[in-house]
């Protein structure tokens, strides 16, 4: 997609009544959603009308373009809105996209966010789909095993399963 069209779109997005808003959410659905996530986030954060939230939210979850995992593991590590994050962490576990290059993103929330995004993160992790090369799968091992090892207060109720659940990744 050419920028004169990303910024097209960026401005009917930006500016755009509900009903302008909803059109263009259609037209990205056909186009792909990884250049215009940021302006997805915007719209989300800053609409308050419930329907093109939905919608937003819908759109996310049905992405399917692997080239989002980047841009929506560091929309949601940027994200200061617990409103916003929890939506994106919800998107990522509902869309059929594999989030294991960024997994350590969704380990962390596991372990430091508030119960409510720690189990949407959980849910990333324990339903991802696709093999997982054993060096991957040792490298998460140890990233959790860190992790439980640190002095800390995390949401033990969901981090003790994480070790099993990585083990347990097909090859």
């Amino acid at each position: 997609m050419d920028n004169n069209r990303l910024k097209s779109i960026e401005e009917s997005l930006a500016n755009g009544g509900k009903d302008a808003i909803l059109a263009v959410i259609e037209q990205i659905r056909e186009i792909g959603v990884p250049k215009l996530l940021p302006a997805l986030v915007k719209v989300y954060k800053t609409c308050g009308d419930d329907d093109v939230k939905m919608a937003v939210f819908k759109l996310l979850s049905d992405a399917s373009q692997r080239e989002i995992v980047d841009e929506m593991a560091d929309a949601i590590a940027a994200e200061t809105d617990a409103n916003v994050k929890q939506m994106l962490v919800t998107s990522c576990w509902y869309s059929k996209i594999d989030y294991l290059p960024r997994l350590e993103l969704f380990i962390d929330l596991v372990f430091d966010a508030p119960f409510e995004l720690a189990f949407e993160a959980f849910t990333v992790i324990e339903n991802r789909q696709g093999s997982v090369t054993n060096e991957r799968r040792a490298e998460l091992i140890s990233y959790i095993e860190k992790r439980l090892a640190a002095e800390g207060d995390f949401n033990e109720s969901l981090t003790t399963g994480l070790v099993e659940i990585v083990k347990n990744y097909d090859d």
